[in-house]
């Protein structure tokens, strides 16, 4: 097996690099439409390098793909079950909105490659979905919370992941700054007065 090619100090790993270059290639060029011979050529390294970090394309798209949960898990593991305050909550959403913004091109990529995503879906991906899904449902079932916390938190999450999720193509030419100035204030009006 070839070796993988070096990095300077203090660039990321070759395998974020590569997951970097081919989400930008998947988004400028879509994922059916971009060769691995492509994305090797783009880091500069030949494909039997690219073997040695990723098996198949598909695998790469699958690596971006837990990008997306990863950046999910880490915004919700900061939602505290036992903190009824909504302004904790308002503060964990403004987290979570600015660390999907700043990943614009995942949200579009996985947007626009829902039908690639849903022919390599794996087990290990199915339960890191269902953790989060639980996590969320222990959060939002709780019977400690007044109801209407947790209607306001509920409409809260659907409106910060439809808001980037499912509108990432509407909002492709809005500034990133604007987007977020304009998200945050939902977040804000959603979960009341008290999250200001």
């Amino acid at each position: 097996m070839p070796r993988p090619p070096a990095k300077a100090p203090g660039e990321p790993a070759t395998r974020e690099q590569i997951l970097d270059v081919a989400l930008e290639l998947f988004v400028e060029r879509g994922y059916d439409n971009t060769s691995l011979r492509e994305i090797a050529e783009r880091m500069g390294f030949s494909k039997a390098a690219l073997y040695y970090h990723f098996p198949s394309k598909d695998a790469i798209l699958m690596a971006l793909h837990m990008r997306v949960h990863a950046l999910g898990h880490e915004g919700f593991d900061q939602l505290d079950p036992s903190r009824l305050d909504p302004a904790h909550w308002a503060q964990v959403f403004d987290e979570l909105a600015d660390a999907m913004l700043d990943n614009r091109p995942l949200f579009l990529l996985h947007s626009r490659e829902q039908a690639a995503l849903a022919k390599i879906h794996e087990k290990d991906h199915e339960e890191q979905h269902a953790d989060l899904l639980e996590k969320i449902q222990g959060v939002l079932g709780n019977p400690t919370f007044p109801l209407v916390h947790r209607v306001r938190l509920a409409c809260t999450m659907a409106a910060v992941m439809g808001g980037i999720f499912a509108t990432t193509e509407a909002f492709a030419d809005v500034e990133t700054d604007e987007l977020r100035t304009a998200l945050r204030d939902v977040v804000h009006d959603l979960l009341g007065p008290r999250a200001g």
